[in-house]
């Protein structure tokens, strides 16, 4: 059997860091992010994740879903992120990590393309700070930036 090709980037809002990455893939899977469930507008409306993961890498995603939602400027999504460089590591790491373990549980049935960009503190952040007074480093998300 042939390996299915997984893309694992975060998308703001999306739920997951899987996307189908070729014809035979998002045949199988479908599109968006695979790798979540979706909603429906009741409990019994909801089904599962397209891919059989486990619970840990279930709750490290969410984490850096949600994460990742904090990284966009809150007043302006071009201007500079926030985030220290701190929080970038840690990120990146837990990233890492997750990347890892995906590997682990699906790489016998897929190839995972890594297109998830590392972050790094801006090096206009001091300045951008120093003329919005009302906005600080942020070394922890605590609430999404994007909705």
């Amino acid at each position: 059997m042939t390996k299915g090709v997984l893309r694992f980037f975060f998308d703001y809002g999306a739920g997951g860091c899987l996307w189908a990455g070729d014809t035979k893939t998002h045949a199988r899977l479908g599109v968006g992010p695979v790798d979540a469930g979706s909603s429906g507008a009741d409990e019994q409306a909801s089904s599962p994740s397209r891919l059989h993961l486990s619970e840990a890498v279930h709750r490290l995603r969410d984490q850096l879903d949600f994460q990742h939602s904090g990284y966009l400027n809150p007043l302006h999504p071009l201007d500079p992120s926030l985030w220290s460089q701190a929080l970038c590591d840690r990120f990146n790491a837990d990233v890492d990590r997750l990347l890892t373990l995906l590997h682990q549980e699906l790489g016998a049935d897929y190839t995972i393309l890594d297109e998830q960009p590392r972050y790094t503190e801006d090096v206009k952040l001091g300045d951008y700070l120093a003329t919005n007074p009302g906005l600080v480093l942020m070394d922890e998300v605590k609430e999404p930036t994007v909705r």
